[in-house]
C-alpha cells in the first residue's frame, strides 16, 4: 500500500535515528551549534562527519532551513483547509461529500492528504480528489480495464497511469448515482473484487 507523504517523512526521520543513534532534534541543534545555516552544507556535513545517508541528511538540512517541511503533513485537516481556501473555497463542499461517499465504501478505506489533492485508498489508491481548477474538482479513478467513457465519466491520462478515468464535479448536486457507482467500481477494482 502506498504511504502518505507524512508517513514517508516519518520513516526517513526514523531511519536517521536508527543510522546515527540520535533523533532529528539532536542533529538540528548540532548543526546550528556548528554554525551551519545552508541546506547543502548541512547535508554534506551530516554525510561527511556523521555517516548519514543522503535521504536522511536532507531532513536535518530542512530541520534547520525549513522546519515547516518536516511537520507539513502532521495535520491533514489543516492541509485541506489551506487547499480549499481563497478562490477554491466554494469547492470544499464537493470535496467533503466525495470524501464522505468514498469512506462509505468500506472500513478499510482511508484518506491520504497532500498539499494539492487528497486520495482515497483501501488496498491501494482508487480515487484522487483534485481541485485542478477554481471551478471544479476532478475525481480521478482507477477503473477496471476495459471501462468505457460514458456520460460524465471520461477517459483520462494523468501523471499516474493507474488512474484512467475522471469525472469533473463543480457542485455537490452533481454527485449522483453515476459518480457513486464509478467510485464503487474503482474501489472494488483495486481491492481485487
Amino acid at each position: 500500500m502506498a504511504n502518505s507523504p507524512g508517513e514517508m517523512i516519518k520513516a526517513q526521520i526514523r531511519l536517521l535515528e536508527e543510522q546515527t543513534g540520535k533523533p532529528l532534534e539532536h542533529w538540528v541543534k548540532a548543526a546550528k551549534k556548528a554554525g551551519l545555516s545552508k541546506h547543502r552544507e548541512i547535508v554534506d556535513w551530516m554525510k561527511r562527519e556523521h555517516g548519514a545517508k543522503h535521504s536522511q541528511a536532507l531532513w536535518v538540512g530542512w530541520g534547520v532551513t525549513d522546519p515547516g517541511r518536516v511537520t507539513a503533513y502532521d495535520d491533514p485537516d489543516k492541509l485541506m483547509n489551506e487547499l480549499y481556501s481563497g478562490k477554491k473555497a466554494q469547492l470544499r463542499p464537493v470535496y467533503d461529500r466525495l470524501k464522505k461517499e468514498g469512506m462509505k465504501l468500506g472500513k478499510d478505506v482511508s484518506e491520504i492528504c497532500c498539499k494539492t489533492y487528497s486520495s482515497l485508498r483501501n488496498r491501494a489508491q482508487f480515487a484522487i480528489i483534485n481541485p485542478r481548477t477554481q471551478s471544479a474538482v476532478d475525481l480521478e479513478l482507477a477503473m477496471p480495464p476495459g471501462t468505457k467513457a460514458k456520460g460524465r465519466l471520461e477517459a483520462f491520462k494523468g501523471n499516474n497511469e493507474k488512474f484512467t478515468h475522471r469525472i469533473r464535479v463543480s457542485d455537490v448536486k452533481e454527485i449522483d448515482s453515476d459518480v457513486l457507482a464509478a467510485m464503487k467500481a474503482a474501489s472494488e477494482h483495486v481491492r481485487g473484487k
